[in-house]
């Protein structure tokens, strides 16, 4: 069985809390955001069944959309001109899938010499405009080179790994995503030190997922056969046509990839308050999905945090039914008007516990998480991070040397 997450440091700093160790001297990971692993206990399965089974459920008896209406998708690059990396080819593929496979909505996005920072905050902002909604997807993909600045704390993308041009800041223009937008969104980092940026944000009734190539302090392989890119297209196709389930979750693409790969990605939760993963799957042709006018009744003025402390362990299928078909009475008879009813999470206390210790020690100690491979506890060494001058992280992509550490194992 692979190792558990081991967050490790150097040993004057290191401290332990409930097996895991906290470390403070690379790349600045805020407390407060969730840490999502590779491996899954049979509990985080389980809890994954029963998130499947409450939208299907709570669809049925609310009358509600199975799953997302439109899915949106921005793919980001450098114009061909400046992107050393070349990595038009990926792009164009993974684009194809999305837009052929999924029929989901894709529009590219290409950054020129000048002004980059402006081009980026004022295209994300008007694709935000146009394409969020409530019961919506937005996918944002980046491929290109990412620099990590240790001082800002802040990831920022660039055409090269020259200097040649100035640097953009992706902290501060995916702000939208994280402070404004009402749909779910699926971030997709091909880059190096993607895990690095990071941050707190605060809890709302949404999800907000990341899949980066690169764990925290760590860089990534280039454009080629075994790239982030080129795996996720082959997974995407994978479960595509996978016909036994109707749609996928963002989970799924995880743990496919990092099975396989010698530098598995990372997959992190940015807003906290929900252990809910999105779900992929193809589209209806647009004549056959929804009206948007339809969809006006999910629009919502207010979110209600309940929760509900259960005396015992087992919770199932037919719990679910039960509860699904009559919560919705009960507002009703209260004279609620309720729009839908979202599955949250429902994690046993001592997974939680351990979560919240780990995250108040963090908390306290602003210490900063060293960088860990989920699947194989392989740690990347200090002297490893290749800092710049400046503090600045240097944004050169390939691979890296590892250190194996197994000392804890964990249940598939």
């Amino acid at each position: 069985m692979p190792p558990t997450p081991l967050l490790t440091a150097e040993p004057e700093t290191m401290q332990a809390v409930g097996g895991l160790q906290v470390q403070t001297g690379l790349p600045l990971t805020p407390p407060g955001s969730s840490i999502v692993a590779c491996g899954q206990s049979n509990d985080e399965q389980h809890e994954t069944k029963l998130q499947k089974w409450w939208d299907h459920a709570i669809a049925k008896h609310m009358d509600l959309p199975d799953g997302y209406r439109d899915v949106h998708v921005l793919m980001v690059k450098w114009e061909d001109s400046i992107d050393q990396l070349n990595v038009r080819p990926e792009v164009d593929a993974l684009a194809s899938i999305f837009k052929d496979v999924f029929l989901f909505d894709v529009r590219e996005v290409q950054l020129g010499p000048k002004k980059s920072q402006h081009q980026l905050d004022k295209e994300i902002a008007s694709w935000v405009f146009d394409k969020d909604s409530v019961d919506g997807l937005l996918i944002v993909y980046y491929a290109g080179h990412g620099v990590y600045d240790e001082k800002t704390k802040a990831l920022e993308i660039c055409p090269d790994n020259l200097g040649t041009y100035q640097n953009v800041s992706w902290t501060r223009s995916e702000k939208p995503f994280i402070e404004t937008v009402q749909a779910d969104v699926f971030l997709i980092m091909d880059c190096c030190y993607a895990s690095d940026m990071l941050r707190n944000v605060a809890e709302v009734g949404r999800t907000f997922e990341m899949l980066a190539a690169s764990h925290i302090g760590q860089t990534t392989c280039q454009p080629g056969p075994n790239s982030f890119t080129n795996s996720l297209i082959k997974h995407l196709k994978e479960l595509a046509g996978e016909l036994t389930r109707p749609y996928f979750t963002t989970l799924d693409i995880h743990q496919r990839m990092q099975r396989e790969r010698d530098e598995p990605p990372a997959f992190w939760r940015r807003l906290s308050g929900s252990d809910r993963h999105i779900r992929l799957r193809k589209l209806k042709p647009k004549h056959e999905r929804p009206a948007e006018d339809e969809t006006d009744r999910l629009q919502y003025s207010r979110f209600l945090h309940l929760g509900f402390a259960l005396k015992s362990e087992e919770f199932d299928k037919s719990h679910i039914e039960i509860l699904t078909r009559k919560l919705p009475k009960l507002f009703e008879r209260a004279k609620i008007p309720v729009v839908d009813i979202r599955w949250l999470g429902c994690r046993k206390v001592s997974s939680s516990r351990l979560r919240e210790v780990v995250e108040m020690y963090m908390v306290k100690s602003r210490g900063d998480l060293s960088a860990v491979s989920p699947t194989t506890g392989r740690k990347r060494a200090a002297d490893e991070a290749d800092l710049g001058p400046g503090g600045r992280t240097s944004h050169k992509r390939g691979r890296v040397s590892l250190v194996q550490d197994s000392s804890v194992d964990a249940e598939e």
